[in-house]
């Protein structure tokens, strides 16, 4: 367990009452932690203020909520929140990302950020199609600025800012074979012409169809959810740039 300073310690400690989501002393002592954050921001799922909503921000990509209206630099700036750049951000916001509009707040003390963070976490949600939407726009626009080689080194990067928790970018040529998968690069160079979800949908077929015809569109299936370790149903959002297929899916009711 993380060493607690003196400060902080003794007020988890004496919480009576443990706020929403948190259950470690680490987490109590994040929550006071984010009582520096809530003059602009919310972790209440919905819950709208000066800044984005933080809830489920740990592992989400980037200026990818719809209800906010974010900095150009921010939004170009193609990164995700893990736990290494929420660090950052916190500690210097204004180095991490140069133009954001965000007053700067310098919590550098490490063990506050990994309080802070810890109690973010508590708030995890599931990736939605907002969020694969920016992904996948992302991932399109650095095929088309970087070229496939570059793009597709970064989808299979898990620190290349295309892994968003359970969204990933995947990639096929128009026969099939896998160029990039985020959630499994192994996959790299095999032939998933055949592949077929739970129910014996032939799932890259249609995804090639629809390449061949629209250029872009959406296939659901059924898919094996690794968090839960459940078969449940999933939407893929797909476009093709030049001779490939470039996706993202995620899981929904």
């Amino acid at each position: 367990m993380k060493r607690l300073p003196a400060a902080l310690l003794g007020t988890a400690l004496l919480t009576a009452a443990l706020p929403a989501g948190a259950a470690t002393v680490e987490e109590i002592a994040g929550s006071h932690v984010f009582e520096r954050c809530k003059a602009c921001h919310s972790a209440e799922s919905g819950k709208q203020g000066f800044g984005p909503n933080l809830h489920g921000v740990v592992g989400r990509p980037a200026a990818s909520l719809p209800t906010f209206m974010y900095s150009d630099a921010l939004k170009a700036a193609n990164i995700v929140w893990t736990e290494d750049n929420l660090r950052a951000w916190i500690a210097g916001n204004d180095k991490v990302v140069p133009g954001t509009r965000m007053r700067h707040v310098a919590i550098t003390d490490r063990a506050e950020q990994d309080y802070l963070i810890a109690y973010l976490k508590t708030f995890g949600v599931s990736m939605g199609p907002e969020q694969a939407r920016v992904l996948l726009d992302r991932a399109v626009g650095k095929v088309k600025s970087d070229g496939p080689d570059k793009a597709f080194a970064a989808f299979n990067d898990p620190k290349g800012g295309f892994v968003a928790r359970d969204l990933y970018v995947f990639v096929f040529d128009m026969t099939g074979k896998y160029m990039a998968s985020g959630g499994n690069p192994k996959l790299t160079g095999s032939d998933a012409s055949n592949l077929h979800d739970a129910e014996g949908k032939a799932i890259v077929h249609e995804m090639i169809n629809i390449a061949n015809s629209t250029g872009k569109g959406e296939v659901d299936y059924m898919w094996l959810n690794r968090v839960d370790n459940r078969v449940e149903k999933k939407r893929s959002m797909i476009q093709r740039v030049g001779d490939y297929i470039v996706g993202v899916g995620y899981y929904f009711q």
